[in-house]
């Protein structure tokens, strides 16, 4: 099922465009603030299902953009049991080892809290549709001159978009 989702991420299309159809897609993918409170505000039972974390190498596909091992977190943002967004999570050796080890671990904690309590610059934030009708969008996140990228794929079963 999550190769299904990491699939989307690499072979989608993304755009910086602001143009999205409706308004309540506009204010989900484009929201500036914290996914995470903003789902917060809207779930029943807001809950994180860690699917994986691991060390990837800087020559892995997934960090084309980097030089250095990326920490990989991949979880399932829910509302009690249905899942609502698949997140992956890109923070390379530099940003953990000088401004983030409280990342490894996060465990079942949403990323979102940690991350806005660091009051972040949002460098890069982009969106995409998918052929199969489903939104993504990924976020690049500047603290203290160290970077992190946030990719969230809203799924199916999300009710808002």
């Amino acid at each position: 099922m999550y190769s299904r989702y990491l699939k989307i991420f690499s072979e989608c299309d993304w755009y910086c465009d602001p143009k999205i159809p409706s308004t309540s897609q506009q204010e989900w993918l484009l929201h500036e603030g914290s996914l995470t409170q903003k789902l917060l505000e809207v779930a029943t039972n807001f809950n994180v299902e860690v699917v994986q974390e691991k060390w990837i190498a800087k020559n892995s596909e997934k960090t084309t953009a980097c030089n250095e091992d990326v920490w990989l977190r991949e979880v399932l943002l829910k509302d009690g049991e249905i899942n609502w967004i698949f997140a992956q999570t890109l923070v390379p050796r530099s940003t953990i080892e000088n401004i983030a080890q409280n990342v490894l671990e996060l465990g079942n904690q949403p990323i979102g809290l940690w991350l806005f309590a660091q009051n972040p610059t949002r460098t890069k934030l982009e969106w995409t549709k998918t052929k199969n009708g489903l939104f993504a969008r990924r976020g690049v996140y500047e603290i203290r001159g160290y970077s992190l990228e946030i990719r969230e794929l809203f799924l199916e079963t999300f009710p808002y978009l």
